[in-house]
């Protein structure tokens, strides 16, 4: 309990703020590809068009639309990463045998 309040007080702001980015799967990614997206997208209509205010909106919804995409995407692939882990490991739940003496099952067979 003490170390915990320790480090609570030793952690920066910085990194408070950039723990869920080491945290949660994907983030990181998501905010980077979100942000590469959109910093392409504004500056590129920056220069085709030479309006500012039109350019830094595209940027900015360009962002709000990959960002989450992105992270989606990513969670999705992960858990169906997962899921086929948890296929192709064989069950070890061991499988029931009729000629078991302890069975309650075969017990009631035997008795009719």
């Amino acid at each position: 309990m003490a170390s915990d309040e320790l480090d609570d007080e030793k952690k920066g702001l910085f990194s408070k703020v950039t723990e869920p980015f080491h945290t949660v799967p994907c983030t990181r990614t998501a905010y980077l590809h979100g942000f590469a997206s959109g910093l392409l997208s504004g500056v590129s209509t920056f220069l085709f068009t030479s309006n500012v205010r039109k350019a830094s909106n595209l940027g900015v919804v360009t962002f709000a639309l990959i960002m989450p995409g992105s992270f989606f995407y990513c969670r999705w692939k992960n858990f169906k990463k997962e899921l086929e882990k948890q296929r192709s490991t064989p069950a070890t739940i061991a499988p029931w045998r009729p000629d078991d003496e302890s069975s309650d099952v075969t017990n009631e067979m035997k008795e009719t």
